[in-house]
């Protein structure tokens, strides 16, 4: 017998785990959630593991199941942010 408790996405936000049982399981009825919090979702649950060593997978999963994006707005927010960060650096280097 080994003690266990359940975490959401959102409680882990910020640790570290070196093991953990997830359900990446993509089902279209489920939580009514949209493809990039799917996307996001996905990403904090894989990004908290010290490495895929730990990492045990509740159900089989096919290529579909990972198949999600980021929110255009968002990929297009993260490309305003490199290019200012890119102009503020060449700023300060031509001082």
């Amino acid at each position: 017998m080994c003690p266990a408790f359940c975490l959401t996405d959102y409680k882990v936000q910020g640790q570290t785990l070196t093991a953990a049982v997830l359900d990446l399981k993509d089902e279209s009825t489920s939580r009514a959630r949209d493809r990039h919090n799917k996307y996001c979702s996905v990403y904090v649950q894989l990004s908290r593991l010290r490495s895929s060593n730990g990492l045990y997978l509740l159900r089989k999963i096919d290529m579909k199941d990972l198949k999600f994006r980021p929110h255009e707005a968002l990929t297009a927010e993260m490309e305003r942010l490199g290019k200012l960060e890119q102009d503020t650096i060449a700023s300060w280097a031509g001082r």
